[in-house]
């Protein structure tokens, strides 16, 4: 059996028990694109179809794909019962989610919520739409965090992080009136603060390197009834300060929460030039670059979770240096396949997420 043929009857096998749909040739073909995914380590269709090894024509299996993301699937739906099980495996602790926004396929942006564990981001919901970078409407915002909400196990404590692009008046008022959230956002030095005695931009309170201030309870720009807590923090190796929005009340554990924002880009950097190249993808309509993603998220959570098993199981030295970790968990993930394709290991494919706790038990 080739390499080829390894890859995509485990993942074949896998799909069909986890995932029982109607119709089953749509199991198959997502097992098609993940199998294509993995092997070419590229998202585009063309060339996800040519490491599928089946008797039909290279471009008979591309049109296939097409098809798949043209068809009337519906993301949620299909993505949904992996995201609850991400949010359940990780609710015995807080559940930090981050939202950003990124450039995919032609002239889209993709805006998604993922989960944090591990260095990683863990993807949760998404909303495909055509558009530049920039910053997307406070709608949008809302009609992405509106597909989380029913995802999270009850009683969940949730901490939201973002930059400056989602300080909107509106998002805010959403998440206090929808939730019991609490959120650490970015925000402009320009934007105008309430206090019993002045109303004035950030940028005008008083602030040196290696310090930060803390303004409890204040209005949120000239106009919003939201009131919030705001931080300047200049820490002594940035050249600049940042300033933050949040409903927590101890400052440094606000900052500690934000530190890990940036772990988003890790995610994206994964799509893209470090492991599935997901913005060279020639798809330009949303809904179609919607449902590829399902099959890029799916195939990145088994590559994490795969990551997880190498170090659980001892592995690590086989693939990274002896004295220390150097490879993320996605390069663990995809280095593990090709160790174990080349070496005739045997491999199962997980897209039932399980954290380091748990596999450290479970050995």
């Amino acid at each position: 059996m080739t390499d080829r043929h390894r890859v995509y009857t485990k993942v074949k096998k896998t799909l069909k028990q986890m995932m029982k749909l109607d119709h089953q040739g749509q199991v198959v073909t997502l097992a098609m694109m993940i199998s294509g995914i993995i092997l070419s380590r590229n998202a585009q269709l063309s060339v996800m179809s040519s490491e599928v090894p089946t008797e039909t024509k290279e471009k008979s299996i591309e049109m296939r794909m097409r098809r798949w993301v043209k068809d009337d699937l519906d993301v949620e739906a299909m993505y949904m019962p992996f995201a609850r099980q991400i949010l359940e495996a990780l609710s015995h602790m807080p559940l930090v989610l981050v939202m950003d926004g990124s450039q995919a396929g032609r002239g889209c942006m993709v805006l998604m919520v993922a989960v944090l564990y591990q260095k990683r981001a863990l993807p949760i919901a998404w909303l495909v739409y055509k558009g530049k970078k920039g910053h997307a409407s406070a709608d949008r915002h809302i009609q992405t965090l509106e597909k989380v909400r029913p995802l999270l196990p009850p009683g969940s404590e949730v901490v939201l992080l973002g930059d400056a692009e989602y300080d909107t008046t509106e998002m805010l008022e959403w998440v206090e009136k929808n939730t019991a959230w609490q959120y650490v956002l970015r925000t402009s030095p320009q934007i105008y603060v309430q206090t019993t005695e002045a109303s004035q931009p950030i940028r005008n309170y008083p602030l040196e390197q290696g310090h930060l201030f803390y303004l409890n309870d204040v209005g949120f720009t000239q106009t919003s009834t939201v009131r919030l807590n705001v931080i300047g923090w200049w820490g002594s190796e940035y050249e600049e300060p940042i300033f933050l929005i949040t409903n927590l009340g101890i400052a440094y554990e606000a900052c500690r929460y934000y530190r890990r924002r940036f772990r988003i880009e890790t995610f994206f950097s994964d799509q893209k030039s470090r492991g599935f190249h997901i913005h060279k993808s020639h798809l330009a309509d949303p809904i179609r670059l919607s449902r590829l993603l399902i099959a890029a998220c799916l195939a990145y959570i088994w590559m994490i979770t795969q990551g997880l098993r190498v170090i659980a199981e001892g592995k690590l030295s086989l693939i990274d240096r002896t004295d220390r970790r150097d490879k993320s968990l996605f390069r663990l993930g995809l280095d593990w396949i090709k160790y174990a394709l080349k070496n005739s290991i045997d491999f199962q494919p997980t897209f039932h997420f399980l954290p380091l706790e748990t596999l450290l038990h479970v050995r």
